[in-house]
């Protein structure tokens, strides 16, 4: 069986013809992956859904299974950073229905809705520091900052802190090869240390957001410090980058689109099914992340061996034509649109009201702002991001 490749230009500018070719081939099929290398992955969104909320066959931990933890894939990163392979995003059964049940309590205490008025403000204040330029890198000025201060926000950093939690964690966008990455995890190292002060001022009562809120629940006492640094450290990272790419996508679609222009242009418009369709259609996370085949089973018709690598592929799922009509075209009024953009079953994304209220309100302030807002020239191209269809920094010309 060939082995697809989903990282070339050809198929991040126009996926829609090999992702047939595979759903053609099979439910599941091959592919291959810098860094991941061969594996398997699903083309339908029914498969898609199946694998996800199948923790019996399919696990994110690999140590049951293999005996090897999946921090021994990634040798090269630092020791300070290592615990994140065993948090939130890595675990699987029992240990992570406990994390999840404290990170969702805590979130339950903090609404997205009452955060729209601050993200508004500084949506607002970072547009009022636009360079007075003919070209201005919207990402670098508004796309990129905007989620960062939201997610602190919401975990309850002090403002003052941000300068320095940007330069620590900034290299992660440049994460296009290995020595980029390895020094992108080297600066993670002083993050964690910083969080383990914010565990010391939470446990001792009073400390704002979501960090207090976790902290105060009665769920999170068994958790210990280290528990806690890691899941704070997953929310940090996991909480604003998608959203940063997702800006960077949608202000390309919008800025060659006059009816989309339009749309934005009217106070009285829903944008939110407008949100929802960018995340299905430029599906900028293309797999899940890797799990491993727990025992000898045939999936979708499939033969899988224990221990082999699968993916669910989310971006196949969002453009599967037996979940949505027309799947190659961008229909801002699509309803229902049961999109895999933010995932699916246990580790559905946390962050997905935050990330839709990010998009609504700089969308529609942005445009509404700036009108006649185009690129500067062609769309820009793709970053060389594992498994992400994501593009490099987007210039734009404000008055057209």
């Amino acid at each position: 069986m060939t082995a697809f490749r989903m990282m070339t230009p050809a198929f991040l500018d126009a996926p829609g013809p090999a992702l047939a070719r595979m759903r053609a081939e099979a439910p599941v099929v091959r592919v291959r992956l810098p860094v991941v290398g061969d594996t398997w992955m699903t083309t339908t969104d029914a498969a898609a859904r199946a694998m996800l909320k199948d923790e019996t066959r399919f696990v994110r931990d690999p140590y049951p299974v293999t005996g090897r933890p999946l921090s021994s894939r990634f040798w090269w990163m630092p020791r300070a950073v290592k615990p994140l392979f065993g948090g939130l995003l890595s675990s699987d059964g029992e240990k992570h229905r406990r994390l999840r049940r404290v990170v969702d309590a805590a979130f339950a205490r903090t609404t997205v809705e009452g955060l729209r008025p601050d993200l508004a403000r500084m949506a607002d204040a970072l547009m009022d520091r636009f360079p007075r330029t003919r070209a201005v890198d919207v990402s670098a000025g508004l796309c990129h900052p905007l989620p960062f201060k939201a997610i602190c926000l919401l975990l309850g950093l002090p403002e003052e802190d941000e300068a320095w939690l940007h330069a620590r964690v900034s290299p992660l966008s440049a994460m296009e090869n290995l020595p980029k990455a390895a020094y992108a995890m080297y600066r993670l190292g002083g993050v964690m240390a910083y969080f383990q002060t914010r565990i010391e001022m939470a446990r001792r009562g009073g400390h704002p957001g979501l960090i207090g809120a976790l902290a105060a629940e009665d769920t999170a006492r068994d958790l210990s410090d280290l528990d806690l640094q890691t899941l704070f450290m997953t929310l940090f990272l996991a909480g604003h980058e998608t959203t940063v790419h997702l800006l960077n996508h949608a202000i390309i679609a919008i800025a060659g689109d006059d009816a989309l222009r339009v749309r934005l242009l009217d106070p009285g418009a829903d944008v939110k099914p407008l949100v929802d369709e960018m995340l299905r259609w430029h599906s900028l996370i293309m797999v899940s992340a890797l799990h491993v085949v727990a025992e000898d089973t045939e999936f979708e018709g499939v033969a899988l061996k224990r221990g082999d690598q699968i993916m669910a592929g989310l971006l196949a799922a969002n453009r599967d034509p037996a979940r949505h009509d027309a799947p190659d075209t961008l229909l801002p009024d699509r309803r229902p649109n049961a999109h895999l953009g933010f995932g699916f079953g246990p580790h559905v994304c946390l962050g997905m009201q935050l990330g839709r209220a990010e998009a609504e309100i700089v969308l529609t302030r942005l445009f509404r702002r700036h009108p006649r807002l185009v690129l500067d020239g062609p769309p820009p191209g793709w970053r060389r991001r594992v498994g992400l269809r994501v593009r490099r920094n987007v210039v734009v010309r404000l008055e057209g």
